[in-house]
């Protein structure tokens, strides 16, 4: 029976993610750029977030103003004025990304995936023709069954915050499990912490909502059968994790796997921060500048 129903659950996101079609079919280019990128610049910092995620998380990575340098980055369809019109798939938005990459020439690209954007950056550098390639991977997502696993988490986590809430609200429970992707379920019972959480949850009650169908499949479905087939393609690569020590997502377990497989330079953990590191951490993109520009 078990058996059964996963094998609808892949029937069904495949049909939803081939009802649209592929990145490279998108109505609109789905890489934007601050105006720097132009052939021959010399770095090119490409910014990757996850499912549901902004490309506006990344805002610190404008302020670097690191010298001949464009900052890249790619959206997911129905996100930052992108239309509904096609699907995330990893291999091919990471060949959108290099192909626009390796036509600007630069000798330098630096990399930035976000949970689901993990994977699309993984794949795209190898397809990079940069001598130097360096890659910073937050939160990430990793290689099948993660992602089914991370889904099954997840529903368990909205289950806990309706009990929590005593409501059936979706509303009210995407709220509430905001507070355990802030800081891992255990802050709950910290009291600054806890207030820290909820008021941050609050804040963004207005923009919690549940997301149709067709934009879950047109940003998960690819992830879910993505399989981390060549790591020696990224033997040339400078690579680190930096991930939250309580990340409900994605565990760091799993992202210890990863980093053995790829393998990383580094793995970096915040202590007492979740999945939403880019909220939470106070130096995660210092930390992921010094990684890029203070080694050699």
């Amino acid at each position: 029976m078990l058996r059964a129903l996963m094998a609808l659950g892949a029937a069904l996101l495949l049909s939803g993610c081939t009802l649209l079609p592929g990145p490279e079919r998108a109505g609109q280019f789905p890489l934007l750029q601050d105006g720097r990128a132009r052939p021959g610049v010399e770095k090119v910092i490409v910014t990757i977030p996850g499912a549901f995620a902004s490309v506006g998380i990344f805002a610190p990575v404008l302020a670097w103003q690191e010298e001949d340098s464009t900052v890249v980055a790619y959206r997911f369809p129905g996100m930052d004025g992108l239309p509904l019109d096609h699907h995330v798939d990893i291999d091919g938005s990471a060949k959108v990304i290099a192909d626009y990459v390796n036509d600007l020439g630069a000798k330098e690209v630096y990399l930035i995936g976000y949970s689901t954007g993990g994977p699309i950056a993984i794949e795209t550098v190898s397809r990079l023709e940069a001598p130097k390639v360096s890659l910073a991977l937050i939160s990430t997502a990793g290689p099948a069954p993660e992602a089914a696993l991370s889904s099954l988490r997840s529903g368990v986590e909205v289950v806990k915050a309706m009990l929590r809430t005593h409501s059936l609200k979706p509303q009210d429970a995407w709220t509430e499990n905001y507070r355990t992707l802030l800081y891992g379920e255990d802050a709950l019972a910290d009291p600054a912490k806890a207030q820290d959480s909820a008021a941050r949850a609050e804040a963004q009650r207005q923009n919690m909502s549940t997301p149709s169908i067709r934009r879950t499949m047109a940003h998960t479905a690819s992830l879910m059968f993505w399989t981390l087939d060549r790591p020696g393609a990224l033997a040339d690569a400078r690579i680190a994790l930096f991930h939250g020590a309580e990340d409900t997502v994605f565990l760091p377990n799993a992202a210890r796997r990863l980093a053995r497989r790829l393998p990383a330079d580094r793995i970096t953990f915040y202590e007492g921060q979740g999945h939403l590191l880019f909220e939470t951490s106070q130096r995660l993109f210092d930390d992921i500048h010094a990684f890029f520009f203070d080694e050699s």
